[in-house]
């Protein structure tokens, strides 16, 4: 519907297809690096988990998240603890997710839903602030 308007705005397919295009690469190029996991986060006590999921990954203590469409939203935050989480029923995305529970340092907590496989990423953040 969108792109129905645009091209009536004169805005050339060629061009449309292009930047869909450039959005795709760039998701695909980003996803495939390493250290880069799928993540659902939301606050502490909410309800609901986000319909759309980010990719984070972990430099030393500081977790990286990028979020949006061509994963340019990018908040950065230092985490001071990571403890166990139930998840219960949790969210769509990442499949089997297992649930943190995310200290960070300017003193908000965060629910985090990861791959069972990417929450080692976590934990070793979370004993590396433990000693």
């Amino acid at each position: 519907m969108i792109w129905a308007l645009l091209i009536l705005l004169g805005i050339p397919l060629w061009f449309i297809v292009g930047i869909l295009t450039a959005i795709w690469w760039s998701r695909r190029s980003f996803k495939q690096q390493p250290g880069v996991f799928e993540i659902a986060i939301r606050a502490e006590n909410a309800t609901k988990w986000p319909r759309q999921i980010g990719y984070g990954r972990l430099v030393r203590d500081v977790l990286v998240l990028n979020r949006g469409v061509a994963l340019l939203r990018t908040e950065m935050h230092g985490v001071d603890m990571v403890s166990e989480f139930e998840i219960g029923d949790g969210p769509k995305k990442p499949v089997g997710a297992v649930g943190r529970l995310v200290a960070l340092d300017d003193g908000s907590r965060r629910e985090v839903a990861v791959a069972p496989n990417d929450v080692a990423l976590l934990d070793a953040v979370g004993a590396a602030n433990a000693e």
